[in-house]
């Protein structure tokens, strides 16, 4: 991008925290908000705390070209219903007060729900059910009938990298749900944020892209992976839990991103798993 842009991230956590800093790097005014309090400032990066979805945060810039909405819920029973859709709509407002042309939010592929292995693509039906994708699925709307100029909707899958190291869940054939016999999406930290970065600089945004590094593995398959690379028998693992299934049985295609120009640095788990924690 050959552009600077004055940025603000709601969410400034494992993902958001990222893309500040890789925002600045580029060049970027980047200014990113906490619920907690703010860490120490990237170069580059005017680090605020406070609770944006209550009203209005001292030290915002009173004028943007972007906003970026990357938060995760609170620690509560419906910690999801207190943060999405509240946050979506404070979003939305910081957008329109500080004539911000671009919003992007960064939802979850959860809200597509369970396909028994089928693919999704951006248009499939929402079907994802329980409270949590309930208010994703909220918040999507609201974003999506805010009328901005440029909105979209980022819809992540299982998130993993530095510091989030999903191998030990990964290699317990016993507690895998369907014996294992269930699809993972992924997609590494350092992909998503050059997504969003992608997104911020593309001339003509769709309105919903799936981040995903493309390459749907079942769970099984991972284990036995994990389970060979560390020199022991794959065949030796035992999946016998068959009384439970996985909410998440899907396909998540990234076709329509990566036909923007965005390439994953980590074009699977094999490749992430190897050098990408």
């Amino acid at each position: 991008m050959t552009q600077r842009l004055r940025i603000a991230v709601l969410g400034a956590g494992y993902v958001g925290s990222a893309l500040a800093t890789a925002a600045a790097a580029r060049g970027h005014a980047v200014t990113a908000v906490r619920r907690s309090a703010a860490r120490e400032a990237s170069e580059g990066v005017v680090s605020l705390s406070g609770d944006f979805i209550a009203g209005p945060i001292d030290g915002m810039p009173a004028e943007l070209d972007a906003v970026v909405l990357s938060v995760a819920p609170s620690r509560t029973t419906d910690g999801y219903d207190m943060t999405y859709p509240p946050a979506a709509a404070a979003a939305v407002a910081l957008a329109r007060s500080s004539g911000a042309s671009t919003l992007l939010y960064t939802s979850s592929t959860g809200v597509y729900g369970g396909r028994d292995g089928e693919w999704v693509l951006e248009d499939s039906v929402r079907r994802g059910v329980g409270p949590g994708n309930a208010a994703l699925i909220a918040a999507e709307d609201i974003v999506m009938a805010a009328a901005l100029p440029r909105a979209a909707i980022l819809r992540v899958a299982g998130i993993y990298g530095p510091g989030r190291d999903m191998r030990a869940r990964m290699s317990s054939a016993a507690s895998m749900p369907q014996r294992g016999e269930y699809w993972v999406n992924m997609a590494h930290r350092d992909d998503i944020v050059a997504a969003i970065l992608h997104a911020l600089a593309l001339p003509d945004l769709p309105a919903i892209m799936n981040v995903a590094d493309g390459m749907p593995t079942r769970a099984a398959d991972i284990a036995r992976w994990l389970a060979s690379s560390a020199g022991r028998d794959p065949e030796s693992l035992a999946f016998t839990n068959d009384g439970e299934r996985s909410r998440n049985d899907q396909r998540v295609s990234s076709a329509l991103l990566q036909g923007t120009g965005w390439t994953p640095a980590y074009a699977s788990f094999r490749e992430g798993f190897a050098t990408g924690l």
